[in-house]
């Protein structure tokens, strides 16, 4: 499957989306339980437009050192209003295979940009409930599709670390 386009698919399950309400943009959580923590080791959290600008200034790197930390991913399969299923292209944190954890995430669990890390991270917990974390989830892929943010992730590498899973 071509990682260039937001495309349709059809024949797998798909989070549907269409029903969620819009809401301003989500605060941000301050949670690092271990728990929540372990999402950095298994999948990290994608990005929004802005995050990556913010990560890197944040940083101090320049653009080239930058894109070297991040990656174009498959993305989330979603179902929009009109019952189409089509993958919502993300740019995520570098995985560390060696680490197995976000390159982002020290060895005592410690995130390296916990102030400016990514809208995928920061505005997701392990403790919310369904109903929230599906509105937040509806506000990001709205935010993604924005076609500076698609431009910037078709210019990174691609991960070889997202195993999509059915929703």
């Amino acid at each position: 499957m071509s990682i260039d386009d937001n495309e349709k698919l059809t024949g797998v399950a798909a989070k549907t989306l269409s029903t969620a309400p819009i809401i301003e943009a989500p605060k941000r959580t301050e949670c690092a339980c271990a728990t929540c923590v372990q999402c950095c080791k298994d999948q990290p959290g994608a990005l929004a437009p802005g995050d990556y600008e913010r990560i890197r200034d944040h940083l101090r790197l320049t653009d080239a050192e930058a894109r070297e930390l991040f990656r174009s991913s498959e993305g989330a399969v979603v179902q929009t209003a009109d019952l189409h299923q089509r993958r919502q292209r993300t740019i995520v944190p570098l995985y560390n295979r060696h680490r197995r954890r976000c390159v982002f995430l020290s060895d005592d669990d410690k995130c390296g940009i916990h102030e400016v890390k990514p809208a995928g991270c920061a505005m997701f917990d392990t403790h919310m409930d369904a109903g929230k974390s599906h509105a937040i989830s509806y506000w990001l892929i709205m935010q993604q599709a924005d076609a500076a943010y698609q431009e910037r992730r078709r210019e990174l590498k691609i991960s070889d670390h997202y195993k999509p899973k059915r929703y």
